[in-house]
């Protein structure tokens, strides 16, 4: 599991992250767009289509993460904690949104972002914060 979030940590880190959410960002053209994405990963994981997954995935990701290290990183999220079960949004932060990730046996937090060309920057779980 720490292995996974040293993964994806430095995506994350690569984004700042201001003190304030809005809750009117949530209803935001962009913030849909990220649902959007959100939603898709969240398919993709449950039907084991990491390739269809990394497809979503912006040139600045795939520099730093392979396809066969998304593949290796899925299956352990899908062996250890179950099923993708369900999505709350949280919030977004300077383009980053956050969700709660319900899976079978434990939430997650879920951060995604959107690069200049529409493809997912930031992809990271972290443990839940309240």
């Amino acid at each position: 599991m720490k292995c996974l979030f040293v993964l994806f940590a430095f995506v994350f880190a690569s984004v700042a992250v201001s003190a304030q959410t809005t809750d009117k960002a949530v209803a935001s053209p962009e913030a849909a767009k990220l649902d959007s994405l959100a939603k898709l990963s969240q398919r993709f994981m449950n039907n084991n289509q990491p390739d269809s997954l990394y497809a979503l995935m912006g040139a600045t990701f795939k520099q730093n993460i392979s396809l066969e290290k998304v593949k290796e990183v899925t299956g352990q999220l899908a062996g250890q904690l179950g099923k993708w079960v369900s999505l709350e949004p949280r919030g977004v932060q300077n383009g980053v949104a956050r969700y709660k990730a319900v899976f079978a046996l434990a939430a997650m937090d879920f951060y995604i972002s959107r690069d200049k060309e529409g493809k997912i920057e930031t992809f990271l779980f972290k443990q839940l914060q309240d």
